[in-house]
């Protein structure tokens, strides 16, 4: 039998791929145990927004001060963490979450490098030098509590089910970014700008799949949400300041879809 190499780098039988490793043994969920999860999580974090920004004022819309932050992110996102810390609490894999223990190729973690690099070019300076310290401080903060409870619930919990569930690795990292995805199509009963939302889903999306890739090439889900949080903080330092908009938010997708690009020119060229 003819076998090629992945880019996981295990030998398989040529046009099959390896199904994905499962996580030692302890409380499972099932798939549908998972949407369930994914619902409340965000019924939970897009409920306190909604609420939170009945008070904020006609007047005031989008993150333009460190009450906005407070009230659309901080508050709602650290809901949000306490239902993916309890999940991981429950399922008692704080250590097959956190790491994994077999990576990809060791080209990959040159995905991490670029995010971080497009990173610092897309991050509106002058924008965020207008607002202060403290709206610097409480955005970063924000969109690092978002990295964390994000990635803890899709690419920590939602890895794990669907490996256990007989996915294989490629498939798994599809569909925990495709409900990632879905999951924030949900943002646009915060913002009421639902002819966006299907934008956004196949966005992040994409997005999700580069942070799975951060994820398996590092081999830490800490490094995921370093860069998930990175990410956010650069693209919503563009929104900051609505009076003088940049375009940089789409220079931000552009390098993701050119990192995807690369990925799947490369894991064909070398299968």
């Amino acid at each position: 039998m003819v076998t090629t190499s992945t880019p996981d780098g295990a030998g398989t039988p040529q046009g099959a791929e390896p199904p994905a490793e499962v996580p030692a043994p302890g409380p499972r969920l099932r798939v549908w145990h998972f949407l369930v999860l994914v619902l409340g999580y965000l019924a939970l974090v897009q409920g306190a927004a909604i609420w939170l920004a009945a008070d904020q004022g006609a007047g005031e819309s989008g993150l333009t001060s460190t009450d906005a932050i407070l009230r659309q992110i901080l508050i709602p996102v650290g809901i949000g963490c306490i239902v993916a810390l309890a999940a991981v609490t429950y399922l008692r894999s704080w250590q097959t979450i956190f790491v994994e223990p077999r990576t990809m190729r060791p080209w990959l973690i040159a995905i991490p490098v670029v995010l971080l690099l497009t990173g610092v070019v897309v991050t509106d300076y002058g924008g965020l030098a207008g607002k202060g310290v403290a709206f610097v401080g409480a955005l970063l903060v924000a969109t690092m509590m978002v990295g964390f409870a994000e990635e803890l619930l899709f690419r920590g919990v939602g890895v794990q089910v669907f490996r256990r569930a007989g996915f294989t690795e490629f498939r798994v990292g599809l569909w925990t970014s495709i409900v990632f995805g879905v999951a924030h199509g949900s943002n646009g009963l915060v913002t009421g700008e639902f002819g966006n939302a299907l934008l956004q889903v196949v966005l992040t999306t994409g997005t999700g799949f580069v942070f799975y890739l951060v994820f398996r090439s590092t081999g830490a889900l800490t490094m995921a949400m370093l860069a998930h949080g990175w990410w956010d903080f650069s693209v919503l330092s563009t929104q900051v300041d609505p009076a003088n908009p940049t375009s940089m938010e789409y220079v931000a997708f552009g390098a993701l879809a050119a990192i995807l690009l690369a990925v799947l020119v490369l894991r064909r060229r070398m299968s």
